[in-house]
């Protein structure tokens, strides 16, 4: 198993968006918390380590979580437990969710992004992830470990359509 200082020097490769927009039948979501109409969604570098390494940990298992700001930023992160306990899935307790989301306000945010693990598939959405997006105004982050590499990508799912976003590193 690598260590923080190991996987923080790696080169990551993040996933910029593309022209490309990915159709598929997906749920509707509910649209409360935030309604964000954003091409790019920031991340505190801090924030954005702990989670690749809080998702390596978790290997071979997907690990997820939630992340909390102010509009489309992701200021802390949330370690919530994988209920599936698989490699190709994740699920996340409501009671969790909900708890957290409290926790969030209490700090002055909200709820602005949620992100799991592909411990060995690619930085993009599964049709499964797709199909079960119950937030569509919510930053979904995928961090992949496919074929040893860690690659982040950043989306927007709505009605089972997947829009990629630009995921931007910021200092503290």
């Amino acid at each position: 198993m690598r260590s923080r200082e190991q996987w923080t020097s790696l080169p990551y490769v993040i996933k910029q968006p593309s022209p490309q927009v990915w159709e598929t039948t997906g749920i509707k979501g509910n649209l409360d918390n935030l309604d964000i109409r954003s091409a790019a969604f920031k991340i505190k570098k801090a924030v954005y380590e702990e989670m690749i390494l809080y998702c390596q940990q978790a290997l071979p298992f997907e690990a997820c979580g939630l992340l909390s700001g102010m509009r489309f930023n992701g200021t802390n992160l949330w370690k919530i437990k994988n209920e599936t306990l698989k490699s190709n899935r994740f699920s996340m307790s409501k009671e969790s969710i909900e708890l957290t989301s409290k926790n969030a306000n209490k700090m002055g945010e909200k709820i602005s992004g949620i992100f799991h693990s592909h411990p060995s598939s690619p930085a993009y959405p599964s049709s499964h992830d797709i199909g079960n997006t119950p937030y569509p105004n919510l930053a979904y982050i995928i961090v992949s470990f496919y074929k040893g590499k860690v690659e982040v990508g950043c989306f927007q799912i709505n009605e089972g359509m997947v829009t990629p976003l630009k995921l931007i590193i910021v200092e503290e």
